[in-house]
């Protein structure tokens, strides 16, 4: 196929909080569709100049698979910066959902032939509630962060049928809370008021987003896992803490997880390797596409089945793609999935998205199955005609 058409749209979700969905039009008007939302959003206008390169390189040449483009828009720097490493993974993906399309296969089955990796039943995923995205601002301004909020989020979680809840309890706290260490303890607070309403069978994550350097670290661990915690993410940045997230694995009570912002097979590969990290998680949106991501899900099993599960805060486009490599996979870790953001999130696809005590119903149909809904508020940030 040759690209003709490329957009991307912004959908404002909440607060200041957009979607990022990229649509890419072969010639023959098949569409295919991605997500391109990054954690920090000053940096999209460098993700729509990484955007424009990209597309001149694929101008006027006939693609035929995800290794080709792979290799036309590969860019060194993709592994340090977030934009490129986007822009590279929402084109690779966006263009995936064509092939699939056009072999009239969901995109499952065609990641499936395309690794060659086993027949599976999954017709649903397991997700975990992350509930971190309900309580950073909405439109109105901050909203209430005390434990008991921490908490009836939780319960709100459970009650729609989730096993499993991820917080961020060390999050957006005064400057001075940081400086004296007080948002340790308050921290520590949170997460203990919601292990008091799980039963056995529910498991609580905690998300630190690298607030910790390696002392604290050793010693919040070891609160957290007597609390109960089944994972302890990122205390420190993986890409700058590596060699004390090695040290911190010796000491550790449980899993270490992270590596969300990875790019390429062989980082993930390496984390593992070096016993850097018990649980990776690519995010499809960065980490190379949903092949990528695939590609990554079936090495890291060859040296453990329980070192995989996707990072997915994001809207309903990532989410799909992120549950299709899942389920590709037959991932026995539940994947990530951000709850009650906005109440009528469902509807930003169409078929709308559905999510069943606690599991997420993949659709029907071929490709990713699913399309963004145009009628949903949005604006056309870039609209580029490729000359074929």
């Amino acid at each position: 196929m040759k690209i003709s058409r490329v957009k991307l749209y912004s959908f404002p979700v909440r607060g200041g909080t957009e979607w990022l969905v990229l649509e890419i039009s072969s010639e023959s008007n098949q569409k295919g569709f991605s997500e391109l939302t990054m954690s920090n959003y000053s940096q999209n206008n460098q993700l729509q100049i990484a955007l424009n390169k990209k597309f001149k390189k694929l101008s006027g040449i006939e693609i035929y698979n995800d290794d080709q483009i792979s290799e036309l828009i590969h860019n060194e720097e993709a592994y340090t910066n977030l934009a490129i490493a986007t822009s590279i993974s929402g084109i690779r993906s966006a263009c995936l959902d064509i092939f699939a399309k056009e072999a009239s296969k969901s995109m499952r089955e065609y990641l499936k032939n395309l690794f060659s990796l086993p027949t599976s039943s999954l017709s649903s995923i397991k997700l975990y509630a992350n509930i971190n995205r309900s309580l950073l601002p909405d439109n109105n301004g901050q909203v209430e962060r005390s434990p008991k909020a921490f908490v009836n989020m939780a319960k709100k979680a459970i009650s729609d049928g989730f096993s499993y809840i991820k917080c961020a309890p060390f999050d957006n706290y005064p400057n001075n809370f940081y400086e004296t260490k007080k948002y340790i303890n308050e921290g520590l607070i949170r997460v203990n008021e919601i292990t008091k309403i799980l039963t056995k069978k529910q498991k609580l994550f905690v998300d630190c987003h690298s607030k910790f350097d390696f002392d604290t670290s050793v010693s919040i661990e070891e609160k957290l896992f007597d609390m109960g915690i089944s994972w302890f993410e990122e205390p420190m940045n993986p890409k700058i803490s590596s060699k004390e997230l090695k040290l911190l694995k010796k000491f550790i009570k449980g899993n270490l997880v992270g590596g969300e912002e990875f790019f390429g097979t062989k980082n993930f590969l390496d984390l593992l390797n070096s016993k850097t990290l018990d649980i990776l998680m690519p995010d499809v949106k960065y980490c190379g596409g949903l092949a990528e991501a695939t590609r990554i899900g079936k090495e890291l099993g060859k040296i453990s089945q329980n070192s995989f599960s996707i990072h997915c805060p994001s809207g309903p486009i990532s989410l799909l793609g992120s549950a299709h490599v899942t389920a590709a996979l037959n991932s026995k870790l539940p994947m990530e999935h951000a709850v009650y953001e906005i109440n009528d999130r469902s509807s930003y696809v169409y078929p709308k998205e559905l999510i069943i005590n606690g599991e997420f119903v993949l659709p029907t149909g071929h490709g990713l199955g699913a399309k963004p809904n145009f009628n949903k508020k949005h604006q056309t940030l870039m609209n580029i005609n490729i000359n074929l």
